[in-house]
């Protein structure tokens, strides 16, 4: 019997490289998204290890309260500033996510089919090497009772 062969395996081929395009910009996306997420967090470190630098001094001046007060001001705007950055960047990213998930979708209903047909396939071919056996078994039989009979006579 010949080997297996899918006629749908261009198909499947062009949906893996697209499924592998789209996991690329995914990354992509979750990488921008993230590093926003990184900028609010470590404005937000700084300023807390500002805080936690001031409150160990004895001696805090109005200067450096004021300072502080300057700093965590200018950081709630930065903060401001990158939520809608921030929003966009998850919107982007869920975006992918769902046409990531599409695609994957899309190659599996292909590889259940080309599993299915390759199922097909070993079924036929068990079924033709069964033949083959049992056409065997009945030669051997049929020529040892042949050969029985010549014998006998």
């Amino acid at each position: 019997m010949k080997k297996f062969e899918f006629n749908l395996q261009k198909l499947l081929e062009i949906r893996e490289k697209k499924e592998e395009l789209q996991k690329l910009k995914l990354a992509k996306a979750s990488g921008e998204y993230h590093l926003e997420v990184n900028k609010v967090e470590k404005i937000k470190d700084n300023v807390k290890n500002y805080k936690s630098k001031l409150t160990k001094e004895k001696n805090i001046s109005v200067e450096n309260l004021r300072l502080l007060d300057y700093i965590s001001s200018n950081a709630e705007k930065a903060i401001k500033n990158l939520e809608p950055v921030i929003e966009e960047k998850r919107k982007k990213m869920e975006r992918e996510i769902e046409i990531y998930n599409s695609l994957r979708r899309e190659r599996k209903v292909v590889e259940i089919l080309k599993e299915k047909k390759y199922n097909q396939y070993m079924e036929e071919l068990n079924k033709e090497e069964q033949k083959l056996v049992d056409e065997m078994a009945k030669n051997t039989y049929l020529k040892s009772k042949a050969d029985k009979l010549n014998s006998e006579n």
